[in-house]
């Protein structure tokens, strides 16, 4: 019997001039999810990772990760004054790649995503493989998994095109 009351009430509301159902919320102040970008950097270096100063370009901030053999990068997006609530995890890899490996990883891994990048006349092939993470939390703690999953993922990409390279030695 409610509901017949609700529908009423809600249709009534809607043709009125200014009605509450019609007014444009104020907008939002900024993320209130997600991390800083210095909070992440003194984490990851807490860490043990040798990570260089925050890098600003096009309207993001990058970290730049120099673990060897595999360095990488975490760029910060949605950004308010303070926190930014999504990130992704990339890393780039030359070499003898093909657009058949990437494609053979794309089809057969979840997470991580790779993307061929053909060679340039003076270069080789490329490669850039990404991780997007949305984050709905507060503070580095929420970082924890998602970089496990990348360090270990970045791995095993990297083991996918060693694997693959034609002059690659034949396991035993």
């Amino acid at each position: 019997m409610r509901l017949p009351v609700l529908f009423a009430a809600l249709s009534l509301a809607a043709a009125l001039p200014g009605a509450a159902l019609a007014q444009t919320p104020p907008p939002a102040a900024g993320p209130t999810s997600g991390v800083s970008v210095a909070e992440t950097r003194a984490w990851l270096t807490g860490l043990g990772g040798s990570v260089g100063e925050p890098v600003v370009g096009d309207g993001v901030t990058s970290l730049h990760v120099a673990d060897q053999p595999l360095p990488w990068n975490l760029t910060f997006y949605e950004c308010g004054p303070t926190l930014c609530d999504d990130v992704q995890y990339s890393a780039i890899f030359s070499g003898p790649i093909t657009a058949d490996q990437i494609n053979a990883w794309n089809r057969e891994q979840r997470f991580l995503k790779a993307f061929f990048v053909p060679a340039t006349a003076d270069g080789e092939a490329s490669a850039v493989v990404q991780y997007d993470v949305v984050l709905t939390g507060a503070g580095t703690g929420q970082l924890q998994e998602p970089t496990v999953i990348w360090l270990q993922m970045l791995r095993s990409f990297a083991q996918s095109l060693v694997a693959a390279a034609p002059d690659a030695a034949p396991a035993q």
